[in-house]
């Protein structure tokens, strides 16, 4: 493998961690708060990725990539609200057994998926063409249109994410609930205006991922769920509830992938990948961030 395959590569990696950050984030945040593994995320992941694939060919010419992305971020945080409204608001005001998290979420993310395969069945949709080229040179190097763009993206989005929870009030909000949800309620608080914001913040994600993921892929039912386990991981991997954490062990898991894909081949390189992260987390169970969650489920 020469200088510019490993660049190349490199770059690849990125751009698919990227990807993996943002459902990894979407995770991490809701994680932070509420204390449980919002599984339906992946579902909402693929209700997205349609959302934005029949989006695009509603018109003549296709509207610009951005649009379809604002428009399917709009969906996703509707799709979110409508979720937390549905299967999780009752759970809180009840104060039910934990277990009644985990259940309603994975309850919702197979809803979500079997809705998916009645209307639209196991066929793979391809979102239109973007550039009239798929690769581009930069002197020796050749990168990839597509995945260049969901680099670009992902890290643009990722970094307005980290100013707003790290610069604004409704960030210090949210970092304050997490931390300690008693001392947000000494403070004012208002602990459900937060939780909406988190989960404003997650579907916006969830809708965003959907769009990068059905523009490097194709678009099927299951497209968000298996994603989703990678983003899940990288959550683990990272601390859960730790959003740099959670960041910084999806690109090194996107980048990883990418190298193990092609040194072993894509069958050979998921037992590898999972193989070293159970080790990883036998020897450093508490994450990147070098710290337990207390997890509902």
């Amino acid at each position: 493998m020469d200088f510019y395959s490993v660049v190349q590569l490199f770059i690849s990696g990125i751009s698919l961690g990227a990807v993996y950050a943002l459902i990894a984030v979407g995770f991490a945040i809701v994680y932070s708060i509420m204390k449980f593994s919002n599984f339906a995320h992946g579902g909402m992941i693929s209700a997205c990725a349609y959302i934005g694939y029949f989006f695009q060919n509603a018109f003549e010419t296709p509207p610009p990539f951005f649009v379809t992305v604002l428009f399917a971020a709009l969906c996703g945080i509707v799709m979110a609200l409508c979720v937390d409204t549905v299967a999780y608001s009752r759970i809180r005001k009840k104060q039910a057994p934990n277990l009644y998290y985990f259940l309603a979420s994975i309850t919702v993310a197979i809803l979500i998926e079997q809705i998916l395969s009645v209307f639209f069945g196991k066929n793979l949709y391809g979102y239109p063409a973007i550039f009239k080229s798929t690769t581009f040179n930069i002197g020796a190097f050749r990168f990839s249109s597509v995945d260049t763009l969901i680099m670009l993206v992902s890290l643009a989005i990722l970094a307005v994410l980290i100013f707003v929870i790290n610069k604004t009030k409704i960030g210090l909000a949210i970092r304050t609930v997490a931390i300690s949800p008693a001392a947000s309620r000494l403070m004012g608080i208002n602990s459900n205006r937060v939780i909406m914001t988190v989960f404003v913040i997650a579907g916006a994600l969830a809708g965003i991922s959907g769009v990068l993921l059905g523009t490097k892929y194709s678009v099927y039912p299951s497209l968000g769920p298996s994603m989703m386990i990678k983003g899940f991981i990288a959550s683990v991997i990272g601390g859960l509830g730790s959003l740099g954490g959670a960041i910084s062990a999806a690109i090194i898991l996107g980048v990883v992938e990418i190298f193990l894909t092609y040194w072993i081949g894509s069958l050979a390189s998921p037992i590898v990948l999972f193989g070293g992260m159970l080790l990883f987390l036998a020897i450093r169970p508490e994450g990147l961030a070098g710290r337990f969650a207390k997890d509902k489920v």
